[in-house]
């Protein structure tokens, strides 16, 4: 879904009266400040560098240019913290079931109490953008355009992954190398109409919806700048979502559990049932995590 007028309000939206996050802007604001490109490795990038860049002939003609996703610009003790004040979520989403999650108290673990990254801010050339992947956990997610231009293909879930390049043990093919590989192919009229994707243009104050399972590719056709939030939502395949934070962040999961028992008793009892269950049928994940109330 594409959702418009949820951003009247945003200082983040460029107005005459505000800049905004133009990267223009960013760049007059932060440009010392080091920016991350993914979750993954601890490569960073002052945005006076990156801007220099996007503007060199690499940055130009690369088919998938380098990108800033980045999941920590709204840490306390980041610069760039006060970009949380210039935007919200939109109310038209559901309350994020991972704030429940409660604290722990052992104090042994470095960053013991944090939670999956799930907020990021975007910039890109055109030519970046994501290639084709489920988000994690069996989220969904919001993204809004500041600036610039994306194009979107969302699968439903039932498209079998190595039709459209998801191939286990395979890299990630890079979103306009994918486009010019792949798209003919999926919009044909011999293409699966059960298969079919969703194609979304999506512009400055636009809203794209992430529905949890389905996978989704992102083109940026400018210079664009976006942010963009993962939740957890108990409308849905709730018990796959808890299989999933269970496999993949256990330590998270426990304390999440814990804060369902003092708040949400109701989706503690579904994880209690539904876990049991995967437990007596000799579940791998299952056994792996062990007893919930532990």
């Amino acid at each position: 879904a594409k959702i418009v007028g949820g951003t009247k309000h945003w200082l983040a939206m460029p107005t005459q009266d505000t800049g905004g996050w133009t990267f223009e802007n960013l760049v007059k604001r932060f440009g010392n400040v080091a920016w991350r490109f993914s979750d993954v490795h601890g490569e960073m990038m002052t945005l006076h560098t990156y801007n220099k860049y996007i503007s060199t002939v690499e940055g130009q003609t690369d088919d998938s240019p380098l990108a800033i996703y980045d999941a920590e610009f709204g840490d306390d003790d980041s610069p760039t913290s006060v970009l949380l004040g210039e935007y919200e979520v939109p109310t038209c989403f559901s309350p994020d079931l991972f704030d429940l999650a409660i604290s722990s108290h052992d104090g042994n673990a470095e960053n013991e109490d944090s939670r999956p990254p799930y907020r990021w801010i975007l910039i890109g050339p055109e030519r970046s953008g994501t290639g084709l992947h489920v988000d994690p956990l069996w989220t969904n997610a919001w993204v809004t355009v500041i600036q610039g231009l994306k194009r979107w293909l969302l699968f439903p879930p039932c498209t079998p992954p190595e039709e459209i390049g998801m191939i286990e043990g395979q890299p990630q093919i890079s979103s306009s190398i994918w486009f010019r590989n792949y798209y003919e192919k999926v919009t044909s009229p011999d293409w699966p109409k059960e298969w079919r994707p969703v194609d979304v243009l999506q512009h400055p104050g636009e809203t794209v919806f992430v529905p949890n399972g389905w996978p989704h590719l992102v083109l940026n056709l400018k210079l664009t700048v976006a942010v963009t939030h993962n939740y957890a939502a108990e409308f849905g395949p709730f018990e796959r979502m808890w299989r999933e934070v269970a496999t993949d962040e256990p330590k998270f999961a426990r304390r999440w559990y814990a804060g369902m028992l003092t708040n949400r008793p109701d989706l503690a009892e579904r994880v209690h049932i539904y876990h049991g269950k995967a437990i007596a049928n000799g579940e791998d994940w299952a056994l792996t995590f062990g007893d919930v109330s532990e």
